[in-house]
């Protein structure tokens, strides 16, 4: 604790001798950093060169504990940040989408595709997939929590076909027909051209889930207790402006 107070006295002592030096460590995972991040480094970095940026990449759980432990100067993910005395600021609308290709529908439904994209078109019934393969992010992903509680709620287990940490691999799995994801709408814009790629294959659905965990706020997390920086400020600032 007198070590942490220490680097917090540090850090306030060079904030008011001289803001344009200093470090920014920002935590985010993976994917997320890859959209997000190409629209604020370049803008922050041009701004305040001599800033020190860091970047931590890892799952959201991991990422609450780093930010519990001041390891982390902020955060970017969805909301709930599972984490006592953290500030938010909202940043945008973010939404989970179903993915499912029609090679999935038609292997669990045969004859019906048309019927059952209709049918998930207007309302997705997990329970009405349960014999379908799915494809998951790991648990600590909060894709995977939202995911786990509709399960849950639609007291259904589902048929796992694959887990892993990078939410790129199952969407390119999914696309190839392996099985049905959970996807984050952010992240779709990203990828028209794999999209493309594979429609003439396997077109790739993506459902919209009528469930409020599904739809949500992207936010910036920082914790109340420790210092907050003039860098940790201005790149809030910055995202506000260009998010």
């Amino acid at each position: 604790q007198l070590l942490d107070l220490k680097d917090e006295t540090y850090r306030e002592l060079a904030d008011i001798k001289d803001f344009s030096v200093g470090q920014l460590v920002i935590g985010v995972s993976h994917t997320r950093g890859r959209i997000i991040l190409p629209e604020i480094l370049p803008i922050y970095k041009e701004r305040f060169p001599n800033i020190s940026l860091k970047l931590v990449e890892c799952n959201s759980s991991e990422l609450d504990n780093l930010l519990l432990h001041g390891e982390i100067d902020l955060t970017i993910g969805m909301l709930p940040f599972k984490v006592e005395n953290v500030e938010t600021v909202p940043i945008c609308a973010e939404e989970i989408l179903l993915a499912v290709s029609d090679m999935v529908l038609e292997q669990a439904f045969p004859g019906r595709l048309e019927e059952i994209k209709e049918q998930l078109s207007r309302h997705v019934d997990l329970a009405v997939l349960q014999e379908c393969p799915f494809l998951l992010i790991k648990k600590g992903n909060k894709v995977r929590t939202i995911a786990d509680d509709m399960f849950e709620e639609a007291q259904i287990t589902p048929r796992i076909v694959l887990e892993t940490e990078n939410i790129e691999t199952v969407l390119a799995l999914a696309l190839k027909g392996m099985g049905i994801t959970f996807y984050p709408k952010m992240f779709v814009s990203g990828h028209k051209e794999i999209m493309k790629r594979y429609k003439m294959k396997s077109p790739l659905n993506l459902f919209s889930l009528d469930h409020p965990k599904a739809h949500g706020m992207l936010a910036i997390g920082y914790h109340k207790g420790h210092y907050m920086s003039q860098a940790t400020r201005e790149f809030i600032q910055i995202v506000k402006e260009h998010l």
